[in-house]
């Protein structure tokens, strides 16, 4: 007869407590993370880094209209001269706005065409001609900005959640790397010596994404403030507490943003804290109205850097609104140093500056979301801002491109997603919980999708054997 050795821990009663395997747990977090964040992220990356280059590339595709041939030792036109021409084109279309530029860059004038959309007019500045006309859905740079933003699922937020929620799991996506990374080192290195398929690319990966996720968190907090979700409960809460994110303007029932926003020529969001400023009125009503070039002497005379972006007077007690700030995009000063950005609203019958708000205006929560923003966009520390800022979106789209490539090697003839088999501890590690719960309150679109996950993952997949095998739980 034959006997089964007895354990020790059976002789006590007690069972050896199973050892966690902590690399495969996070690695399972972050594939699975991964499936939200990749497509989102690569999106974001494309298009974020054509919004970056919006002036080269919409120039680009446009010749002849957004860029002119500067003469020898020739001067800029009058805007009013300027005017003149667009108003002979469309003697029946509203001005709204002006945005002068430096250099070769063509004088924009947006003008109203009755159908809700607005029209671009371009005009050589040095000889006072039109050299093209186009609507925002023409421009790449446009489109860029709106698929940046929503995904083009613009109805009822849909699209803005799709991303807030891709970019909060990028948070995660990024922590869980830096966890693997370290714990995985030893691994990548054995495995390279081996030749085993798709070692060096996934060193690459690891490589490449410890310094791209760095980025990653910072471009994800930055760019939170535009979310319809976490900006605007961020926007709300700083409120309640007496923590204005604007200092002390009306906030959000100013309408300089939406004025910015009625009047440019394009979709692209007025700027986060600028456009937050409040508006200022017209008081002489009956007198002669001043022009655009009256209005750009009031903000020169008070220091404003230039060149302007001009608003028009909407209304009878309407102004001109002169701004110098990062959202023009027309070489201005202040889109590389945010605190630059100033607006002045200028009496249309007398001339006199009837409101001025800018940076020192701003709280300085607004202050550093602006500093934050300035960043995100490859503005605030010049061509070097760029160049870092391009470098990071290549290596994005190289991070979103390789993992599934890791992964299709990794899975040869396997089946279901041959996803990393482990289990987080979640429920019995106290510091994971309390990561977790504050990661989930601090974004709210995550700790939603956290719950989802985790009860389809308790009452459906790990009840089902089919699913078992198809999501490698175990």
């Amino acid at each position: 007869m034959t006997t089964t050795p007895t354990l020790p821990s059976e002789l006590d009663g007690r069972r050896q407590p199973r050892r966690t395997n902590w690399f495969a747990a996070f690695w399972r977090w972050h594939f699975y993370g991964s499936l939200i964040v990749i497509p989102v992220l690569f999106v974001l990356a494309v298009t974020g880094m054509t919004y970056m280059f919006r002036a080269e590339v919409d120039a680009w595709t446009h010749p002849g209209v957004l860029r002119v041939e500067v003469p020898p030792e020739a001067t800029r036109a009058p805007l009013v001269e300027q005017e003149a021409v667009v108003r002979a084109a469309h003697p029946d279309a509203p001005v709204l706005s002006v945005v002068i530029g430096l250099g070769d860059r063509s004088t924009v004038f947006v003008v109203g065409n009755g159908d809700g959309d607005n029209l671009n007019v371009y005009v050589d500045p040095y000889r006072s001609r039109i050299t093209g006309e186009l609507t925002a859905d023409q421009l790449i740079s446009d489109w860029a900005e709106r698929i940046h933003g929503d995904l083009l699922i613009g109805e009822d937020g849909i699209g803005d959640r799709i991303v807030e929620l891709g970019a909060s799991w990028a948070i995660v996506l990024t922590i869980t790397g830096f966890i693997i990374f370290f714990l995985g080192r030893r691994p990548r290195r054995g495995a390279v010596r081996k030749g085993i398929s798709g070692a060096r690319l996934r060193g690459l990966h690891a490589i490449v994404g410890l310094p791209v996720g760095i980025g990653i968190l910072m471009l994800v907090l930055s760019g939170l403030p535009w979310t319809g979700v976490w900006g605007s409960a961020a926007q709300s809460v700083a409120a309640g507490n007496g923590l204005s994110l604007w200092g002390e303007d009306p906030g959000a029932e100013s309408s300089l943003g939406e004025r910015m926003e009625d009047t440019s020529g394009t979709s692209a969001p007025a700027g986060w804290a600028i456009g937050n400023g409040p508006m200022g009125t017209s008081g002489g009503a009956g007198t002669a109205m001043i022009t655009v070039d009256d209005a750009t002497a009031v903000a020169r005379s008070l220091g404003a850097p230039e060149p302007y972006s001009i608003m028009y007077p909407e209304n009878g007690t309407g102004v001109f609104t002169v701004t110098a700030s990062q959202w023009s995009d027309n070489g201005n000063p202040a889109e590389s140093d945010v605190a630059q950005e100033v607006a002045i609203h200028i009496d249309q019958y007398t001339g006199d500056a009837v409101g001025e708000y800018g940076y020192a205006d701003y709280s300085p929560a607004a202050k550093a979301v602006s500093q934050g923003i300035a960043i995100h966009e490859g503005r605030r520390l010049g061509v070097i801002n760029t160049i870092g800022s391009t470098l990071f979106c290549l290596a994005v789209m190289f991070m979103c491109v390789s993992a599934p490539i890791m992964w299709w090697t990794r899975r040869g003839s396997a089946s279901g997603l041959a996803a990393p088999r482990a289990k987080l501890p979640l429920w019995g590690n106290w510091l994971l919980v309390a990561v977790m719960a504050g990661l989930g309150v601090f974004l709210p679109l995550f700790g939603l999708s956290l719950i989802v996950v985790l009860v389809l993952d308790q009452l459906l997949i790990r009840r089902l054997p089919r699913m078992r095998r198809f999501f490698g739980t175990v």
